[in-house]
């Protein structure tokens, strides 16, 4: 499926100049796709990235807090992240894409879990008050408001349009992912025969969401359920590790995910990549006495803005899952 650009050349290099404008003030050094994770490697939980190829680590966060859970903006300048760094309480933080200038964004209670719209105005988040729920806020932090009421949610993830949010749901004695309105509304689950055990990423295109779920061996595998037309669901990754934390790539061609080798030899997590159609390509994170997770992808040669701002993103071309893995 090939995206329609529908920005002139023109325009098009103007965006693409001011962006790498934006990423170089921030201290980001533009031009290269990174993915940022966290990682134990060097005693607690920090922040870092790293090349596509798995090269080039640097180190963002130095604290004796526990640092995860990095989300990029849009633009690439910053990354929200979870720590307890403050008060000993998780909350939500944001840093320049080379670590300096943090910010806490949240306080009192736990808040975890931020994930950016793509217009990079808004973070949703969960808050546990009462229930872990979805809230959204400002990406400043400010006009925090609660979008779900019922049984426990969370694990926000927008698509790519910003006009809804992907996210799990415990409600009715049963775990699904549900979709809804950006305010909250119209909420509905497209997977209801599919109990998922981790968090939701929506394809570019808008037409997929991946997520992990037990298989009928329980072992937790990634799968992908088509949110456009008629729901269907493709299961993406079959062998013998746990699969969590499916991100996709900018352009749609590639997953990025943790595998986790559990047994009574070996309990690591490392972060690896796979094609959209499931094919394993590489194993990103090196093996050490830590564990990598919670990837999250940037190519500054992908970007978007809400088309509500009549800017059309442009992704490339994408594979639709096929059905022999």
């Amino acid at each position: 499926m090939l995206f329609k650009v529908r920005l002139s050349l023109g325009a098009a290099l103007i965006v693409s100049v001011f962006i790498q404008m934006n990423m170089a003030e921030s201290g980001y050094a533009a031009g290269r796709p990174k993915i940022a994770f966290s990682s134990t490697r060097d005693g607690d939980s920090e922040i870092y990235v790293m090349d596509i190829d798995g090269g080039n680590h640097a180190r963002l966060t130095i604290n004796p807090a526990r640092d995860y859970d990095p989300s990029w903006s849009p633009d690439g300048g910053r990354i929200a992240f979870v720590s307890n760094r403050n008060r000993g309480i998780e909350q939500i933080f944001v840093m320049d894409a080379d670590g300096d200038n943090v910010t806490e964004l949240t306080a009192e209670w736990t808040h975890q879990q931020p994930a950016w719209s793509p217009e990079g105005e808004k973070i949703a988040y969960v808050r546990n008050k009462g229930g872990r729920q979805v809230w959204v806020m400002d990406a400043d932090g400010g006009n925090q408001r609660r979008l779900t009421q019922d049984g426990k949610n969370e694990l926000p993830t927008w698509s790519p349009d910003g006009q809804r949010i992907a996210f799990v749901s415990t409600r009715d004695r049963r775990s699904l992912i549900y979709v809804m309105d950006e305010n909250g509304e119209n909420q509905e689950s497209p997977t209801k025969d599919m109990v998922p055990v981790d968090a939701p990423s929506w394809s570019p295109d808008g037409q997929w969401i991946a997520y992990a779920a037990n298989d009928e061996r329980r072992i937790i595998q990634i799968y992908a359920v088509k949110v456009v037309g008629v729901p269907h669901i493709e299961k993406l990754t079959r062998d013998g590790h746990r699969k969590l934390q499916p991100t996709w790539s900018p352009d749609g061609n590639t997953i990025a995910y943790t595998s986790w080798e559990f047994n009574l030899k070996r309990d690591q997590k490392t972060i690896h990549l796979m094609t959209s159609e499931g094919k394993h390509l590489k194993q990103l994170s090196e093996d050490h006495q830590g564990n990598d997770a919670d990837p999250d992808w940037f190519d500054p040669s992908a970007w978007s803005v809400s088309p509500a701002a009549n800017v059309v993103t442009t992704w490339g071309e994408i594979k639709e899952p096929s059905s022999d893995r």
